[in-house]
């Protein structure tokens, strides 16, 4: 059987991501968030910024996601979600591990929506 305990290393950073998502949850939860999104939503329209296919269900990705109360325009995209699951793969991987993908246009087409 696979031993199952985490380090105190691994706890801390666990509970720090929790919170951390919990303060997102939250914000996301606010008028000043639900009044950014909806205008970026009536100003770019219902198509996503990536692939450019029209959708109603757009999601606001964050280009820097450390400051994601910071409401500057140029820092989200307006993106469907089979293009924000594709960004967000590869924001989690190290930048040295992006330049080794075989696919050289999933970089291009994906990267831009990420901060380096």
């Amino acid at each position: 059987m696979a031993d199952l305990t985490l380090s105190s290393m691994e706890v801390s950073g666990l509970k720090r991501r929790i919170k951390g998502n919990a303060e997102k949850t939250e914000f996301r939860k606010s008028k000043e968030w639900r009044d950014f999104r909806k205008q970026l939503l009536k100003e770019r329209g219902q198509f996503c910024e990536c692939c450019g296919k029209k959708t109603k269900a757009l999601q606001c990705h964050h280009i820097d996601p450390e400051h994601y109360t910071v409401l500057d325009p140029h820092m989200f995209a307006l993106v469907c979600r089979s293009c924000h699951s594709c960004i967000s793969d590869l924001e989690k991987m190290k930048p040295e591990n992006r330049l080794k993908l075989r696919a050289e246009w999933y970089v291009k087409a994906y990267g831009k929506f990420i901060k380096n």
